[in-house]
């Protein structure tokens, strides 16, 4: 997904992406897949896909929201690269692929697959935001107590500062 901020809103780019990753999962079952590697690794596609088109999209908002227009830091993109991996959380894995109803026609088993994957996205990226929101009071935290600090350390400074410049005069 390519999208500058002069070209578009990013997330009307997300829209348009996501969109074309769900086209293209569905062009690609026009006819049942050649077995169930196939299927599997169809999700997985559509999984990564889906993910590269969010995270770019985060990145394309937060150069939007900041003050110097710079993205996101290597390593803050690397962490929540390795956050949204396949997580044990829920896996698709857990469908065992030999034993579907027989009687289940195709495009139902792909629609299921396909609303397990989103209910999956959904958990993994609900997880991302809460560790994010912690991250965030956590670093809020520890910066608030490193300003004390140091304005614990300036005010006695300037106390310091003022009775010594009090004494030198008076003398």
């Amino acid at each position: 997904m390519d999208c500058s901020k002069s070209d578009r809103d990013p997330n009307e780019g997300l829209r348009l992406e996501l969109h074309r990753l769900v086209d293209n999962y569905c062009d690609r079952h026009q006819n049942e897949p050649e077995g169930e590697d196939e299927e599997w690794i169809v999700l997985q596609e559509l999984e990564d896909g889906i993910n590269e088109a969010l995270l770019n999209t985060v990145d394309l908002n937060y150069q939007n929201d900041s003050q110097d227009s710079s993205p996101l830091l290597p390593e803050v993109q690397q962490e929540l690269r390795s956050r949204l991996r396949r997580s044990p959380v829920i896996s698709l894995e857990d469908q065992d692929f030999k034993s579907w109803d027989p009687r289940e026609s195709f495009s139902d088993r792909v629609l299921r697959f396909f609303q397990r994957l989103l209910g999956y996205l959904l958990q993994k990226w609900r997880a991302l935001l809460a560790w994010l929101r912690r991250a965030v009071a956590a670093g809020m935290r520890a910066l608030c107590c490193a300003v004390e600090a140091v304005w614990s350390v300036f005010q006695d400074f300037c106390s310091f500062t003022a009775q010594a410049l009090g004494f030198t005069i008076q003398a």
